[in-house]
């Protein structure tokens, strides 16, 4: 995962304000969880974050390209962003079994996804780890 900066994020409706200029750098690869009580704007941050909501003010970053620029008109749909989002409520649709659920968003990808070459994955690792002296753990994908 790349790395995500929220820039004084702000978002408001009417007077009420869910999140009031927050800032948050997430570096690439991390596990991060966002706590507090309900109703402090945790939901709204992930939902600014995917797309699904749209900030007052502010920036967000995922990697080198900003998906969302109050200041320069930008706001990339949530379609075109690349993150993905797992509701609290299991029943998205509740018709459909977990399979079908998880892999809906999954089916309706029209971008050429990156294919693994794991023998030419393995064979660097091991270039790497017979030229480094360093022991390594294989393990099939």
């Amino acid at each position: 995962m790349p790395e995500i900066k929220l820039t004084n994020i702000t978002k408001r409706w009417g007077k009420f304000y869910a999140v009031d200029d927050v800032s948050l750098d997430i570096p690439d690869n991390s596990f991060i969880t966002l706590l507090g009580p309900s109703g402090c704007g945790k939901t709204t941050i992930l939902r600014m974050i995917a797309g699904l909501e749209t900030p007052t003010s502010g920036q967000i970053r995922i990697g080198d390209r900003v998906v969302f620029d109050s200041d320069a008109g930008i706001d990339v749909p949530a379609n075109k962003r690349k993150v993905g989002f797992l509701f609290q409520n299991y029943a998205l649709w509740p018709n459909m079994t977990v399979y079908q659920n998880i892999s809906f968003g999954l089916s309706n990808v029209k971008e050429r996804l990156l294919k693994i070459d794991w023998e030419a994955r393995t064979a660097s690792d091991l270039i790497r780890a017979l030229q480094s002296g360093k022991h390594l753990r294989l393990c099939a994908p």
